[in-house]
């Protein structure tokens, strides 16, 4: 196993709850920018977005202070880009905390 040093800060904004007129549960409003802290891109799609596969899909490494992250959160890089979390897992680590990190599939954002 390796470990990947972290080489561009990251934050997050988690997406609220709300409710409808009607009492339906709503996706709700990103909220204000949290962090940053230390991140890295693994991955990047060969071609971010194509008509006929859709958007391609990025791998992202953040800092645990970001858990928990749900789909359609946004990891941002500040004054930069942003990607809406498709899927994110939490890895903590049981040796050193300073390792654990929660890997992010995400979108990238288009303005």
């Amino acid at each position: 196993m390796a470990v990947v040093a972290a080489n561009i800060p990251l934050g997050a904004r988690h997406r609220t709850q709300g409710v409808d007129g009607h009492g339906t549960p709503t996706a709700g409003t990103l909220g204000p920018l949290e962090g940053p802290w230390p991140g890295r891109i693994v991955s990047r799609p060969a071609v971010d977005g194509d008509l006929e596969t859709g958007p391609g899909v990025w791998e992202l490494a953040v800092d645990e202070a970001t858990w928990p992250l749900a789909a359609g959160d946004e990891i941002v890089e500040p004054g930069g880009r942003a990607w809406t979390v498709v899927k994110a897992e939490h890895y903590p680590s049981d040796f050193d905390a300073s390792i654990s990190y929660v890997s992010v599939e995400g979108v990238l954002v288009e303005d």
